[in-house]
């Protein structure tokens, strides 16, 4: 059987370069050997691809019409070995948004891949939530690690587009945390252990913006205006942008609570407390497709907790070739 979808690669290149002596040095053939895949090409086609003269090599009507549908062959092959080479591989494929990267929790995760689990061929892909959610839909992810709501009913409604909160995906949650307020420490409200709801009313708070998703922060904002607070913009977004601008700015901020990223000085100038009556809690989420996954991304599914926690997971890969099901997994 023909992997490589020869004979419609062939076509193609003659086609592109309009000649066979020029065609056959880049498909490193000889010139008699590709005249005669293309002639048996036409054989079996039922119709000529080529009109060929002394001086030069034509597409026939039948020809330029054929070659839309051989391109997509030759492109669905590639695809389909592409995908033979990962299965064989053991590759796994991981989406994380680069802010994740000051996560213990993901560090510690892609560290015990790394160092436990030699046999795995790890990428990590950084996009948008929108785009992670996508690729796992075409199966071009097998997981994605994603601050997400904790609240999945109210995600689902917050979500502006199908995009921004697709079906078909199967969650995970490998830990929460509440999202917080970070305050300057010469501000009043660092006196106090907690933040009372109406205290928000006409302060001035900085504001991630949708890097994190729509679901999650059409939640943040939502709550913040409702109780009042007048938004700030930041230049960056991201939310480990956004707690460096109030720093800088000395602004109150948005915490997640999350990242343990250093700044420049040791951290006494800011303090993160909650805020009682808004309960808004964002969690660390393990993303994936619903159905079949690959043995590397089986195991991870699995053992994500320990993975997490630093532990060396463990799979019998003399099974490497069997195909794990959603039971499975």
């Amino acid at each position: 059987m023909d992997l490589d979808a020869t004979p419609f690669r062939y076509f193609l290149t003659v086609a592109e370069e309009r000649s066979f002596t020029r065609a056959a040095q880049l498909l490193h053939v000889s010139q008699p050997a590709l005249s005669a895949q293309i002639r048996e090409f036409e054989r079996r086609l039922g119709f000529a691809l080529f009109q060929r003269t002394s001086r030069r090599v034509e597409l026939t009507a039948e020809g330029r019409l054929f070659l839309g549908n051989a391109r997509r062959m030759v492109a669905e092959a590639s695809w389909a070995n592409q995908a033979a080479r990962e299965i064989r591989d053991n590759e796994l494929r991981i989406g994380a948004p680069f802010y994740t990267l000051h996560i213990p929790e993901r560090r510690r995760m892609m560290d015990t891949l790394v160092s436990s689990h030699a046999d795995i061929r790890l990428r990590i892909f950084d996009k948008t939530h929108e785009r992670h959610y996508l690729d796992l839909s075409r199966r071009e992810l097998d997981l994605a690690l994603l601050v997400e709501p904790a609240d999945v009913t109210a995600a689902a409604d917050n979500a502006v587009t199908e995009a921004d909160w697709p079906g078909g995906m199967e969650r995970q949650s490998l830990a929460e945390r509440r999202l917080c307020l970070q305050i300057p420490r010469e501000h009043p409200l660092a006196e106090q252990d907690a933040i009372p709801a109406t205290a928000l009313d006409g302060l001035r708070i900085v504001m991630p913006n949708r890097s994190l998703g729509a679901p999650l922060s059409v939640a943040i904002g939502r709550a913040v205006r409702e109780a009042g607070a007048l938004t700030i913009r930041p230049p960056e977004g991201h939310p480990i942008a956004v707690e460096r601008y109030g720093r800088l700015s000395r602004n109150i901020a948005i915490s997640l609570g999350w990242f343990d990223i250093h700044h420049d000085d040791d951290g006494e100038d800011v303090i993160v407390r909650p805020i009682d009556g808004l309960d808004l809690r964002t969690s660390l989420t393990l993303v994936r497709f619903h159905g079949e996954q690959r043995p590397a991304a089986a195991m991870v599914w699995k053992s994500a907790r320990q993975l997490i926690a630093g532990a060396p997971a463990t799979l019998d890969f003399s099974r490497r070739r069997q195909r794990f099901s959603q039971e499975d997994a």
